[in-house]
């Protein structure tokens, strides 16, 4: 019997063509939710960067940055963290300043961009949403991280160079989401990491979890819930190893797989 629905954001829930959260998408989990399902969000985003949109989902819990970070969705408690060392923040700053790369460091607290803001893909463009500027603070003096550590960074640099000096390190994984964007967090670190953490913690089982989710950083999670749904949209090898396919994030997927799965 499935306790759990866990669900990436973008390509997900978030419907990348449109912009928007589909109200089929939001009405599917309000009547989840009504029947007493867990709903969390797995995501490469903060706890506190989701925007409006996301927020109004009212998720109960929130795996962010890929799983470093576990957190009560409604009175935003942290439940567990995953901080990288002193060693390996600055492994990481010498390199961005060696090659100007753009470089944002994700706190507990907020996310501080440290160099070359224009670089970074999406800092702007959520700025512009509606997660707004809260969440971002400048920080050209780079030194936020010798009074507390960060989960995450988010880096824009040559692929080439990233290759060079990170291809198979034993401590840190760069993980492209764009032509030169990289999450880096710690080698191992991804979201089932944190789901784990969350149902040992409420002793919920593996196979009372479905989990949904459509690219190559949800691959983990996927094999770790009982039900894997992988979306319309979702990359072959997510494909691969769901045990259903739903449509399309665009095309009602959710509401289609959580009335498959029997959860409204």
């Amino acid at each position: 019997m499935i306790k759990m629905l866990v669900f990436d954001v973008d390509g997900t829930l978030y419907d990348l063509n449109r912009h928007e959260i589909p109200r089929s998408c939001q009405e599917a989990i309000a009547k989840a939710k009504r029947s007493g399902l867990i709903f969390v969000i797995a995501t490469g985003r903060t706890h506190y960067g989701l925007g409006a949109a996301l927020n109004a989902l009212e998720p109960d819990y929130i795996l962010a940055v890929n799983g470093a970070v576990v957190a009560d969705g409604q009175g935003g408690k942290i439940l567990a963290h995953h901080d990288l060392s002193l060693a390996q923040v600055e492994r990481v700053n010498a390199f961005c300043r060696s090659h100007q790369a753009g470089l944002a460091w994700k706190f507990l607290d907020h996310c501080y961009i440290y160099q070359y803001p224009e670089k970074i893909d999406w800092l702007q463009p959520q700025k512009e949403s509606d997660i707004g500027p809260e969440p971002f603070i400048d920080c050209p003096a780079q030194d936020r991280h010798q009074t507390a550590l960060p989960q995450s960074a988010s880096v824009h640099a040559d692929p080439e160079k990233v290759e060079e000096v990170f291809h198979d390190d034993p401590e840190l994984a760069f993980l492209r989401y764009s032509a030169d964007g990289y999450d880096v967090v710690a080698r191992g670190m991804n979201k089932a990491v944190g789901l784990q953490e969350l149902i040992d913690q409420l002793g919920i089982a593996r196979g009372e979890v479905a989990a949904f989710g459509d690219n190559y950083n949800d691959v983990e999670m996927l094999k770790l819930a009982g039900t894997a749904v992988a979306m319309g949209n979702a990359v072959d090898e997510v494909k691969a190893l769901a045990d259903y396919v739903t449509t399309a994030s665009d095309q009602d997927g959710i509401a289609h797989a959580l009335a498959h799965l029997g959860c409204i």
